[in-house]
């Protein structure tokens, strides 16, 4: 059995290498790019906006702190621009979306008429399905300004999203989180009144000191509120700056809790919230609808198992997935703003192609708890060894239909997943987990 936690979780596969630099990975890339696209797949669009107001201490994102209006509409302009040069290209220009995704920072900053700019030359240049799942992410003061709130019904925003992460006002001192549970009661009060019937949160458990009575704390608040889907992650330490580390370690601020309180915490919220009515529907998410939205169905792969669906990422920092290809654009908000100014593409990170493709879906059959059989090339790219160890763990078990994740299963997910990787995946894993490891405060975006 596994004896410690795998420390990392990740959200895109393959892994992205450090730098876009190698002349010949990148030609490759731009020959796909130009040339047309050679199967039909399910899409995402996937937008970033890097701006907030404040920065979270636990914030890994790519994120900049910005309350002026210039470098907004700079930026809205660029980034209206980069969605014109990306829909024209030759691989891309026939491709429907099946989903739409707003993520940051913090989009809801943005002033209406810098939204509608961007909403504008959305539909304008892309082809957006009329049933689309549209996504805004934002923080909650922002978020529930009417007029921004009609904007997003007005362009067909069906499900909004932001940041509440905890209950406990010394815990939200603690993050430096601006907003307040009164900004988070307006929002959804405001929301649910304009008649949007999918409102998601961001929480997180594993906080500093954390144990069973903090957890219900939340887990009882949450229940009197009632949102649609849940997103609770486990914290991650890797981005709280050096500072704040050296205070728990000194006892000013708690520690990080033990790995045994870790699992005691996880089993604590998902008996919680089924008994509240929400369905585990994948790794961290949950729901009151017994399946996964499609920005995260689609950005892992197209859902157990599969491992075809592609991702358009759009902004400085966003990332996405074309023809086996993870790619990042540049992180640098200045670099990017600057070529896309030039008429450029802003790609800055490339991943190398997978030995096997289809091993992708077998990664990610782990958010989804379950890999459908007919995925067999997915199923044979993991070892038969792990699968060997799996079953005879107790973390996973056989359906007539497919393999799924035990309860078990569901508390080792970030182990189990690094072990569906292939061994050029796993060392890049392991390079990567060096560098956050030795570099206290950094802000890398989502692995």
């Amino acid at each position: 059995m596994y004896t410690t936690l795998y420390p990392m979780t990740y959200y895109f596969y393959p892994l992205l290498e450090d730098k876009f630099t190698d002349s010949h990975h990148q030609n490759t890339f731009r020959q796909i790019l130009n040339s047309p696209k050679p199967a039909v797949t399910e899409n995402l669009l996937y937008l970033h906006i890097p701006y907030c107001h404040d920065m979270c201490r636990f914030c890994p994102f790519h994120v900049r702190v910005d309350k002026g209006g210039e470098i907004y509409d700079r930026y809205t302009e660029a980034l209206c621009k980069e969605i014109e040069l990306v829909s024209s290209l030759p691989y891309v220009s026939d491709m429907s979306f099946k989903a739409v995704y707003f993520g940051g920072g913090s989009p809801s900053i943005f002033s209406v008429t810098n939204l509608r700019k961007i909403f504008e030359n959305l539909f304008k240049h892309f082809q957006i399905n009329s049933d689309a799942e549209i996504s805004f992410e934002g923080e909650p003061k922002t978020l529930s300004e009417p007029a921004k709130l009609d904007l997003l019904k007005e362009y067909q925003v069906k499900r909004i999203s932001f940041g509440l992460q905890t209950y406990d006002e010394k815990m939200r001192e603690l993050f430096n989180i601006a907003a307040t549970l009164q900004d988070v009661d307006n929002c959804t009060k405001n929301a649910r009144e304009r008649g949007f019937e999918d409102i998601n949160v961001d929480m997180m458990y594993d906080l500093p000191g954390q144990d069973i009575t903090a957890i219900e704390y939340d887990l009882a608040h949450l229940k009197n509120h009632d949102f649609d889907s849940l997103d609770y992650y486990n914290l991650h330490y890797y981005a709280f700056p050096k500072k704040f580390k050296m205070a728990m370690k000194d006892g000013t601020i708690p520690s990080k809790p033990s790995q045994q309180m870790h699992f005691a915490l996880a089993q604590q919220l998902r008996t919680s919230l089924k008994n509240m009515g929400y369905y585990d529907v994948a790794d961290p998410i949950f729901a009151k609808k017994p399946q996964v939205c499609e920005y995260f169905r689609l950005m892992w792969g197209g859902g157990k198992g599969d491992h075809s669906s592609e991702m358009i990422a759009l902004g400085s920092s966003a990332r996405g997935y074309l023809n086996g290809y993870c790619y990042m654009n540049l992180g640098n908000t200045e670099q990017y703003l600057q070529t896309v100014e030039a008429g450029q593409l802003p790609l800055e990170k490339l991943s190398f192609l997978l030995t096997t493709p289809e091993n992708r879906g077998a990664a990610f059959f782990i958010k989804f708890f379950e890999i459908d059989k007919v995925y067999q090339k997915a199923i044979q790219s993991i070892s038969q060894n792990i699968w060997d160890f799996w079953q005879q763990n107790g973390l996973i078990y056989e359906t007539a239909k497919s393999w799924k994740l035990s309860e078990v299963g569901k508390l080792w997910t970030t182990s189990m997943m690094f072990d569906t990787f292939d061994p050029h995946q796993r060392e890049s894993a392991m390079t990567s987990l060096g560098f956050v490891e030795d570099r206290p405060g950094i802000r890398t975006g989502s692995f």
